[in-house]
């Protein structure tokens, strides 16, 4: 056999060895104690034989001829060269490694989102009606305005000495509509906000929880709501002025189609879109 081939055969005798010692680091700490003691117990479990064959398998290699003569080799080469041929096998590591740190938190970046109100922000924006100032400002929207009438509803025909938190107010557009309006505010923050509208009939006698007879108000009260949800700090002054737009509801035309009625369902344009270009509502159909 030639030096390398020979020094191949020594290298895995050894290997070969090695790997069986460290398997048997597994076995039952009984099995290997049983070495020691003077009248051992016969192993009868077939697991426990089985072992204990390894045992004597791994004896038999040490002392075969194959791996007595690769320590003899790796003794010598040892003393010629003063380095240790056994340090290419690499000792398994038992020692819990520890988890990859994880990366640094990155910093907080602030993206700025795109509003989702459908109402306008304008620097002519008035400021928040605050609730002891309702009455001073219905008193002079109803003297600015001869075709629409605004007043705190209140179920009888009592005389309003303060206005209540929530409180409903009733909007009418002569022969268009009556819309009731909710409007509340909090104790940290006195403005009025509308949180809900109910638009009805011109001549319907309904209460303002109820809901009307006709489709297209309706579809109406609907659409204000929606408008509602896009910005629920909406103020008073400007709603107000969305609901002013309504004026003409049944003679103007739809700002896509140009019609009044629309092709499907034949209702009147009961949605607004605010146009930036002359900064006022357009009538738009619900199906455009």
């Amino acid at each position: 056999m030639s030096p390398p081939l020979a020094v191949e055969s020594q290298v895995q005798a050894l290997t070969e060895l090695y790997n069986s010692i460290q398997n048997a680091r597994h076995y039952p700490r009984d099995l290997l104690k049983t070495a020691i003691v003077p009248n051992p117990l016969p192993l009868t479990p077939p697991s426990l034989s089985l072992y204990s064959q390894q045992l004597k398998d791994i004896a038999f290699t040490f002392r075969s001829d194959a791996v007595q003569s690769a320590l003899r080799a790796a003794q010598e080469s040892e003393r010629a060269d003063g380095q240790n041929i056994m340090n290419h096998v690499r000792r398994e590591n038992r020692k819990r490694r520890r988890p990859p740190s994880p990366e640094s938190p990155q910093p907080y970046t602030v993206i700025e989102r795109q509003s989702s109100s459908f109402f306008p922000v304008t620097r002519d924006d008035l400021t928040p009606l605050k609730s002891s100032e309702l009455i001073e400002y219905i008193r002079q929207f109803n003297k600015e305005h001869s075709s629409y009438k605004l007043g705190i509803w209140q179920g009888t025909r009592s005389f309003v000495k303060a206005v209540k938190n929530p409180a409903i107010l009733r909007f009418t557009i002569k022969d268009v509509l009556t819309a009731y309006l909710t409007v509340s505010y909090t104790v940290n923050d006195l403005a009025l906000l509308v949180e809900s509208v109910t638009a009805f009939g011109p001549r319907e006698r309904r209460l303002p929880h109820s809901q009307s007879e006709y489709s297209v108000y309706r579809m109406l009260s609907q659409e204000l709501g929606r408008m509602i949800h896009s910005d629920p700090q909406v103020g008073l002054q400007k709603f107000m002025t969305l609901l002013c737009s309504y004026e003409n509801m049944f003679t103007a035309r739809c700002d896509k189609c140009q019609r009044v009625l629309c092709v499907e369902g034949h209702v009147a344009a009961v949605e607004r879109v605010w146009n930036e270009s002359n900064d006022q509502w357009e009538p738009r159909h619900v199906s455009c």
